[in-house]
């Protein structure tokens, strides 16, 4: 993969990065405990994630998308409007979102790691790391699901 794609697709990622972290920001609207605080996890894991993310890009001389902060928008208002509805709708959807996360990252990092090089083989490790973390988030969500009663795990 050539650095100028490995580039765009980070620059894709960092924009969803910033869309995760407006779902889980307004941690604090959560009364429920252990909600709230995962979330607050989460939101740091986020933000963990946009800064590895970032860091990536501009050391490959790239220069970080300027529609990042839009993901963050689009992130606060998608659970603005998923808060509206009740609180295992939201935690039904961010489990979807995290489940798509993992599934994007995994195909990134095959990607990287058929092209072989060694920029490529040190950017798979930084996104692999992102994708076990969004695997493990997904899968606390749907646990918490379970809490709910009727749930299916997601496959």
């Amino acid at each position: 993969m050539e650095e100028r794609k490995i580039i765009k697709e980070l620059n894709k990622i960092l924009t969803l990065e910033h869309g995760h972290l407006g779902m889980y920001k307004n941690f604090l609207d959560y009364s429920d405990q252990e909600l709230r605080r995962t979330f607050r996890r989460f939101a740091e894991i986020e933000i963990e994630h946009i800064n590895k993310v970032k860091s990536a890009v501009l050391n490959m001389g790239g220069k970080p998308s300027t529609i990042v902060e839009g993901g963050d928008i689009i992130g606060r208002l998608f659970g603005i409007t998923i808060n509206l509805t009740n609180v295992q709708e939201v935690v039904k959807t961010y489990s979807w979102v995290e489940k798509k996360s993992h599934q994007g990252y995994a195909d990134f990092v095959s990607k990287l790691e058929q092209s072989g090089g060694a920029m490529q083989q040190f950017i798979a490790e930084i996104a692999a790391a992102n994708m076990l973390e969004s695997r493990l988030m997904h899968l606390w969500l749907d646990d918490k699901l379970k809490s709910y009663g009727d749930h299916k795990p997601s496959q």
